[in-house]
């Protein structure tokens, strides 16, 4: 597969109409599939990590190996000492032994994950851990979840996690208490938000906890209003970033789209522009998200905006996705597929280099 991606490097604000480099099927300006090489891919320059456009960096989607990634061009160096590694998994669902599809799927990203050389650091899980939010579904995702081989998980709520029992097992057993979080790591500060926040839909309307959840956990119900996060939030972010200089690497994890996505579909953060504004003043920012099971990118000023797809279905692409210009689409997914249009990320951040990697299945189904 190496001879397939060249080697050349593409300026990561070149336009999507400039011509594509030959026989590789990278677009300058998005992803493009290349059936022959069964690939897609992206990859752009870097003008140094902490002093230029930090985290703006490389951006590949590939089909899993489970050798650990080492035929492929992106895990060529092991280990730098000043290069945090993350994986990314998102959007499991998992319903306990009524569906034990989701189990595979996500047993199948740890098991990805646990073979990946070197091994992350730490894993990031991006929220809807479970499908209906009950103790029995987070205990039965925590014994699949128990199988990574790594230092740490943190995690971001989903509104699957949140509206049963309003957040009470997630903050006690997933965040321990703290949330919104955040840390530092080898000179970039991570920040974790809950980006799940309902207006009151159900107090005046007298709705049971399983009726509130049933509501949250549809996509389009017309009772929902938008995610928020809420003025305490972006208080406590303005505090939190204000120790930092404009130089300094900054990526945020938030489970929908830190922006007016697709408002149909709830993909979207209503206060997002507020949240902008306190972000602006960095040279660069990464906005990781889930929610959208699938890959889309979009990039607002200085923002760098990427979802992933899930390991439990994939959703389709909206309208918005052309009309907004987005890129990062992946190949259609079969739904007759166990694997298909489903996968996890990995990111490794260095001083002088960014890399993301799509792990899709469409393009190569996990061996379990």
């Amino acid at each position: 597969m190496n001879r397939l991606i060249k080697k050349k490097m593409i300026p990561w604000d070149q336009r999507a109409g400039d011509p594509l480099i030959p026989a590789t099927g990278i677009a300058a300006g998005g992803t493009l599939f290349d059936p022959l090489a069964n690939v897609m891919s992206k990859r752009m320059t870097r003008r140094g990590f902490l002093t230029a456009t930090a985290l703006t960096g490389a951006t590949v989607l590939l089909a899993s190996a489970k050798s650990g990634l080492l035929d492929l061009p992106y895990a060529e160096a092991a280990a730098q000492a000043g290069t945090v590694r993350f994986a990314l998994i998102a959007d499991s669902h998992t319903m306990g032994a009524k569906n034990p599809r989701m189990k595979s799927r996500l047993s199948a990203a740890v098991n990805e994950v646990n073979a990946l050389i070197p091994r992350p650091d730490w894993v990031i899980y991006m929220g809807d851990a479970v499908h209906d939010g009950s103790e029995d579904q987070f205990k039965y995702f925590e014994e699949i979840m128990a199988g990574l081989q790594v230092k740490k998980v943190y995690y971001v709520p989903g509104e699957h996690d949140w509206y049963l029992d309003m957040g009470n097992y997630y903050m006690k057993n997933m965040v321990k208490g703290r949330l919104p979080w955040s840390f530092d790591d080898k000179g970039v500060h991570f920040v974790g938000l809950n980006g799940i926040l309902y207006p009151d839909f159900w107090t005046v309307r007298k709705l049971s906890p399983q009726e509130r959840m049933n509501i949250a956990g549809t996509l389009n119900h017309p009772m929902l209003g938008p995610f928020t996060l809420g003025r305490e939030q972006l208080d406590w972010l303005e505090k939190d970033l204000s120790r930092f200089g404009n130089d300094a690497p900054v990526v945020i994890f938030t489970h929908p789209p830190l922006y007016h996505y697709y408002r149909p579909w709830n993909f979207w953060t209503e206060d997002a522009p507020e949240a902008h504004e306190i972000l602006k003043r960095f040279k660069s920012v990464h906005v990781l998200h889930g929610h959208v099971h699938q890959t889309v990118q979009n990039r607002i000023d200085n923002i760098q905006v990427i979802g992933h797809v899930s390991t439990a279905w994939p959703h389709p692409y909206p309208p918005a996705y052309h009309t907004l210009g987005l890129t990062g689409q992946m190949p259609r997914s079969d739904p007759s597929k166990l694997y298909d249009g489903l996968g996890w990320a990995r990111y490794e951040l260095g001083e002088r280099e960014v890399k993301h990697e799509d792990i899709v299945w469409t393009l190569r189904p996990p061996k379990v």
